[in-house]
């Protein structure tokens, strides 16, 4: 038996859209009933004004046909501003809503963040703007093939038999593209990913002269994404030239059938001419839904992208506000494993409130991982990491960003002044709050010597702020507002020798506040403020314990190792 998934933000999302769907039908219905007036109109001006000879009749009948496209107009308007705002319904509540899902899961899979949900709505926005119409003109053929039936009931079943062929048309389109073009989507998609890594490495591919390398490679990838389109695109060219000699040898056929007909007085020439109206509007949307077959298979596959994405979201965090913490930090048998093979392996320690560790360690030993893990950023696998009792991974994260701050190891800021990004982009700022974050990272008077102090704007991609420059006011954003926990993971890699003297001071200033923290550090100096010293190894805790007595241990072993082996001078 099948299963069900669970449905999705995006599946209430369209449910939510079903009355505003239901009205576009609607106008859909009477604009296409109105389509019939053009043929009615014909069938009336030759088979009886034309043998009557009737001028009032002629007019009449042209006034009631004039204010029949009117309204036609005024509904083909009003179902467009329908559509539009469907569109724009979707887009508000639906792209906050994969940004969040997007930047969640990039943090929890130390991914950066792309906007790639946010392109795949697009797709299905545009579709939903520009074949709607379309689609809900489908089910009235219907009507026009009635129509053509009751003028004549042979050229009712040419017209059906035109319908089936198009419709054969678009079954062969889709058999004949789908593959290529869900091929061709993906090489996209990671062209333009990588596309975006590239930007973002720009400094590098310029100072290195790499620029003709990288392009060179990225237009290899990019080529055979190209390639697969080009054959989706030539396969679905040759329908459309198909689909499009049918529809006209069709009408040809109708008209042609027709006159036959008319001579042999089986249909007026007014019959004639509706029906070659009525015929080319039966086929119209068919011949259109091949024409847009591109969009369609892109929106489909957009839709299921996004399916997937919102299911393997990342999980839900906790909505209750807790009390406070005062800064006590456990961290019970931890283990982190996104793959195969585990990064962090049975961590466990604990620190009193307003104690301080520094994590030390080689490269790749899981240092970063674990800051990550003690502010919630990654869900542990196994064990967890608890601030006052709290779970931090499940504890809500508005409520408590309020008390935690966390310096990653590269500091990036938002587009917006320095004072926003001090006060963490809060609507509500206060100045005060956010002078004394400055001045307690030590930054108080950097930030004053810029050209507009508080008030410079920061732009991405816009060198404004030297690395450095960015870390120290990134350390002011993790001390903003009431912290009681702060992460630091490499706090002084860009700084020199006046922003690392303030740094101590902001370590001191954070004890003397009994605030826990928890510094991430290869150089030594940092770890002279420090109370206790973690040394981590492949993942598991080597060495724990008070500083000066780490330190002792491993400088002991360090002598123990330098000093020769015993009868080493004689041998």
């Amino acid at each position: 038996m099948a299963s069900h998934e669970p449905p999705t933000q995006l599946n209430s999302a369209l449910v939510s859209l079903r009355r505003a769907l239901v009205y576009a039908f609607l106008f859909s219905f009477a604009i296409n009933l109105l389509s019939l007036l053009m043929p009615i109109y014909s069938l009336q001006v030759f088979d009886r004004v034309m043998t009557s000879r009737s001028l009032d009749t002629l007019i009449g009948l042209s006034i009631v046909v004039l204010i029949g496209y009117v309204f036609y107009g005024a509904l083909s308007a009003i179902r467009a501003a329908v559509i539009a705002r469907i569109v724009e319904w979707l887009e508000h509540h639906m792209a906050p809503k994969l940004l969040e899902v997007s930047i969640g899961a990039a943090s929890e899979t130390n991914m950066p963040s792309t906007a790639q949900p946010l392109r795949e709505l697009a797709t299905i926005k545009n579709f939903i703007a520009g074949s709607t119409p379309i689609l809900m003109d489908i089910p009235f053929s219907a009507i026009f093939l009635l129509v053509i039936y009751m003028i004549n009931p042979i050229l009712g079943f040419i017209a059906l038999i035109g319908i089936v062929l198009m419709c054969i048309s678009a079954l062969v389109n889709e058999y004949a593209t789908r593959k290529p073009l869900m091929r061709a989507t993906e090489r996209q998609t990671e062209s333009m990913i990588n596309a975006d890594m590239l930007g973002r490495q720009a400094e590098t591919i310029q100072a290195m002269g790499m620029m003709r390398a990288v392009l060179g490679r990225w237009g290899k990838q990019n080529e055979q994404g190209l390639s697969i389109q080009e054959q989706a695109q030539q396969r679905s060219a040759i329908v459309q030239g198909v689909s499009k000699s049918l529809r006209l040898i069709l009408q040809l056929l109708v008209i042609g059938v027709g006159a036959v007909l008319a001579l042999e007085q089986q249909m007026s020439m007014g019959g004639l001419v509706a029906a070659s109206i009525l015929v080319a509007r039966a086929l119209s949307p068919f011949e259109g839904i091949i024409m847009v077959w591109k969009q369609l298979i892109g929106a489909r596959d957009a839709y299921h992208r996004l399916q997937q994405l919102l299911r393997h979201a990342p999980g839900k965090r906790g909505d209750t506000a807790l009390p406070a913490p005062t800064g006590a930090l456990s961290v019970e048998g931890l283990y982190y494993s996104p793959a195969k093979t585990p990064i962090l392996r049975g961590i466990g320690f604990s620190l009193n409130a307003g104690e301080s560790l520094g994590i030390i360690g080689p490269s790749a030993a899981g240092k970063s991982t674990l800051a990550k893990c003690l502010v919630g950023i990654f869900p542990p696998t196994h064990g967890n990491v608890r601030l006052d009792g709290a779970d931090v991974y499940h504890w809500a994260r508005h409520d408590f960003g309020q008390y935690v701050g966390y310096l990653p190891q590269t500091v990036e800021l938002f587009p917006g002044t320095i004072k926003e990004n001090i006060a963490r982009m809060n609507g509500a700022i206060d100045d005060s709050d956010v002078v004394a974050a400055a001045q307690k990272a030590g930054v108080h008077e950097l930030i004053l010597s810029l050209p507009q102090a508080y008030d410079t704007k920061y732009i991405t991609g816009q060198a404004t702020l030297s690395p450095g420059q960015k870390q120290r006011i990134g350390l002011a954003r993790a001390l903003y507002g009431n912290v009681r926990f702060v992460v630091l993971d490499e706090p002084n890699s860009n700084l020199d020798g006046d922003g690392e003297r303030a740094l101590m001071q902001t370590i001191q200033s954070l004890k003397q506040s009994k605030v826990t923290l928890v510094v991430v550090a290869h150089r030594p100096s940092i770890l002279q403020t420090v109370d206790k010293i973690m040394m981590v190894r492949a993942g598991t805790v080597e060495a724990f314990g008070l500083r000066d007595e780490v330190m002792a241990r491993y400088s002991a072993a360090g002598r123990q190792k330098m000093q020769p082996a015993e009868g080493g001078e004689n041998g």
